[in-house]
């Protein structure tokens, strides 16, 4: 599992283009990487859920299945020497076999909202029948506040398999938008 950022200039690339620069970046380390199947072979990789244009992040993830043990640090520093400027790998762990895939456990997104009267933050369902769009949660949660919200100073900080693990990365009020309802509820921490 390698854990990344999306920052600066890079926040402005699409997800194909972030994809596609990741899938060069591993080619170039000369991973031991396994690869698909079938008569266009591809690294057998799957990634965070992407995100709108102008959207940075502290912490998106890359799944890739590599045929051979290799040290962690010298896949980061690899990764890192072929990546463009604005993503960075932050973090590259080796995951059990039992470990459910990314699909499966990312559940809700965390988003940090720069304001005036400091960072407020955001969760969003990325599936089911809360999923909400992040511009949606934005305007909902200017309405709350009186202020008028767009991307700019907004940051995904983490992908979550359940809301209660929100509150290990947040420090502040979380504001919960419930896309089936258009209703934004500021949650407790229960801990």
């Amino acid at each position: 599992m390698v854990k990344y950022s999306k920052e600066g200039g890079a926040s402005y690339l699409s997800h194909r283009e972030a994809m596609r620069m990741l899938e060069r970046a591993l080619r170039r380390s000369e991973l031991p990487l396994a690869f698909t199947e079938g008569y266009s072979p591809r690294p057998r990789m799957s990634y965070s859920p992407a995100l709108p244009l102008g959207v940075a992040a502290e912490a998106e993830y890359l799944e890739v299945a590599l045929h051979a043990d290799v040290d962690a640090s010298e896949v980061r520093e690899k990764l890192n020497q072929a990546l463009p400027e604005g993503l960075r790998v932050r973090e590259v762990q080796t995951l059990a076999p039992t470990m459910p895939k990314l699909s499966r456990w990312a559940r809700y997104g965390l988003f940090r909202v720069a304001g005036g009267d400091g960072a407020i933050h955001l969760l969003l369902a990325l599936g089911g029948e809360e999923q909400g769009r992040l511009k949606d949660a934005l305007e909902a949660l200017g309405a709350l506040r009186g202020t008028s919200s767009d991307y700019r100073g907004v940051t995904r900080i983490g992908l979550y398999a359940s809301p209660d693990e929100v509150f290990e990365d947040a420090v502040g009020p979380v504001f919960f938008y419930n896309g089936k309802t258009g209703e934004i509820e500021e949650m407790k921490n229960e801990t």
